[in-house]
């Protein structure tokens, strides 16, 4: 539609009186319902008193639109005055209805009462009233009067009240009490010669009916100026006002605190969601329960979390460079009880080998961060120790870390040799342990699982088996990459190192299946990192917190 325009579409009427905006803006007219439109403004509106017992009443409008807000407050306030004024201005009109209706009635029996007694008076010759007879008359026709006013009332209130409300009773008692004076002044009048009486009667209806009607013709004026002067007992103080430069919402410093503190309650929940269905195992009876026989259960050391520590210290910024530290438990110190748990580990798998094809031993774990690497090379150095000749591989070529444990570049590593850069005497690296050799991972390839398929790495297991007792080569994560399970076919013992509370029993299971689905057959568990419990003990698997020192 354009401005002035009438637009009609058959239900209602739209005149557009003004429009604010850009040429071509189209603008989008919704109609709401009278019911809930009330209870928009209903919820929007706000009314509080102004001190106790003031008699003012401060009111509040909540909307987007300034404008919009002092407007709908405005007319609020204006229509409450005019419905005061209306609503005292009714009551007097709806007395003026019940008296247009009873005026008539008293005035038609105040003319037969009239009748009666001039009748009567013409027949009885002008009879006169005594003066004893006056003064009851005098008495009768104000308790009549009384019970005439009293009745009417009574009438007017039935029009507002129920007949057991209060006033209404009030008034019921009233004329109650009145009829029994006038009861007893009937007594009075039976004693009165007839003649009297007759003439009392007829006087007394003529003064009482006059009475009535000249009251409710009075009651009929000051109604009337009454409603013509009508003003009502509510008027406006102060007409709305928007304080345009401090709005009441949002609040935008409690909507960031709000935020806040939502969001870290939100992320404090998720990760309490994500522990509860991700809850890793930490009884290693567990693992045993799907059928994986646990070799060892080894400890959390906090002496290998200092040795970590500070070999990422030494080797930040200096990448590339041989590190002479070495973070290797097993020598830094052999004393510590997760090297006990390796040497336990060394003996069932001295037993476990027995049976094995040849003498390489695969290792790898569900996920990443099990402690893979750290079993691989402290396991390696307690064979070393114990006399056999050991070598360990660092098969992870896209993040493998055993050079730092040992002090050792990664240069000239697994991955040269295959791409056939480098032979075995370059690659194969002596360490500080006597007896135990390492080859680093290399350059990082882009295609690690083609290299490993590759008939370079089968000859390399070929060379190596016969050189060496016992080969140890660490993996990547099985249910990450498919090298594991490519290495595991030349390996004839493969471990799955899990770690305490982060596997899942599922996730433990599946790792299996992987192994399985390319036919190779997982030959147990290590249990890594398992902390110690309120009993003392380390987790359930029973290594207690006993050290056995030799004399000095």
């Amino acid at each position: 539609g354009k401005v002035g325009e009438e637009v009609t579409n058959g239900t209602f009427t739209l005149t557009i009186k003004e429009l604010v905006a850009r040429a071509g803006t189209e603008f989008f007219v919704t109609r709401k319902d009278r019911l809930n439109t009330i209870l928009d403004l209903q919820s929007s509106i706000g009314a509080s008193e102004k001190g106790k017992d003031s008699g003012i009443v401060n009111l509040s409008f909540q909307h987007e639109s300034p404008e919009y807000s002092q407007m709908v407050l405005n007319e609020i306030t204006e229509i409450y005055v005019r419905r005061n004024v209306d609503r005292n201005s009714a009551e007097a009109k709806k007395s003026l209805d019940f008296l247009a209706v009873q005026l008539p009635e008293i005035k038609k029996q105040l003319e037969v009462s009239e009748a009666l007694f001039n009748d009567y008076q013409k027949n009885q010759k002008s009879v006169n009233i005594s003066l004893e007879t006056q003064g009851v008359l005098e008495q009768i026709v104000e308790l009549d009067t009384k019970l005439q006013e009293l009745d009417l009332e009574r009438l007017a209130m039935s029009r507002k009240f129920k007949r057991n409300h209060p006033n209404y009773q009030g008034i019921v008692e009233q004329i109650s009490a009145v009829q029994k004076q006038r009861d007893a002044l009937a007594q009075k009048i039976a004693n009165l010669p007839e003649t009297q009486q007759k003439l009392l009667g007829l006087t007394r209806d003529v003064e009482v009916g006059n009475e009535i009607y000249m009251m409710l013709l009075g009651k009929v004026q000051e109604l009337d100026i009454v409603r013509a002067g009508t003003v009502g007992n509510v008027r406006i103080i102060d007409v709305a006002e928007v304080n345009t430069t401090k709005p009441v919402k949002p609040k935008k410093a409690l909507i960031v605190v709000m935020a806040t503190m939502l969001g870290g309650m939100l992320a404090i929940a998720i990760v309490l969601v994500q522990k509860a269905l991700h809850k890793g195992v930490e009884d290693p009876s567990e693992i045993e329960a799907i059928g994986m026989p646990v070799y060892a259960s080894v400890p959390f050391s906090t002496h290998q979390d200092k040795l970590t520590g500070l070999t990422k210290a030494l080797t930040k910024g200096r990448k590339r460079k041989v590190h002479q530290h070495n973070s290797v438990l097993a020598v830094d110190n052999p004393a510590d009880l997760s090297i006990e748990a390796l040497r336990s580990l060394r003996t069932s798998l001295h037993f476990a080998m027995m049976e094995a094809k040849n003498n390489v031993i695969a290792i790898s774990g569900p996920s990443p961060g099990v402690g893979k690497s750290f079993i691989s090379a402290n396991l390696g150095a307690v064979l070393a120790q114990s006399g056999q000749k050991v070598l360990v591989i660092d098969a992870d070529m896209r993040k493998g870390y055993l050079q730092k444990q040992f002090g050792l570049a990664w240069e000239n590593g697994l991955s040269d040799y295959l791409s056939g850069q480098q032979t075995l005497e370059q690659v194969t690296k002596s360490t500080n342990v006597e007896g135990l050799n390492i080859i680093t991972r290399g350059q990082v390839p882009p295609n690690p699982s083609e290299l490993l398929i590759h008939s370079n790495f089968s000859d390399l297991i070929a060379e190596i088996k016969a050189k060496y007792d016992i080969i140890i080569i660490d993996t990547p994560p099985i249910l990450a990459v498919t090298d594991p399970a490519i290495v595991g076919g030349h390996a004839g013992s493969v471990l799955l190192v899990t770690r305490f509370g982060q596997n899942a029993i599922k996730e433990i299971d599946y790792a299996r299946q992987r192994f399985e689905q390319n036919g190779i057959d997982v030959k147990g568990v290590v249990f890594n990192g398992v902390v110690k419990k309120a009993s003392n003990a380390y987790g359930y698997y029973g290594y207690y917190n006993y050290e056995y020192k030799s004399d000095k």
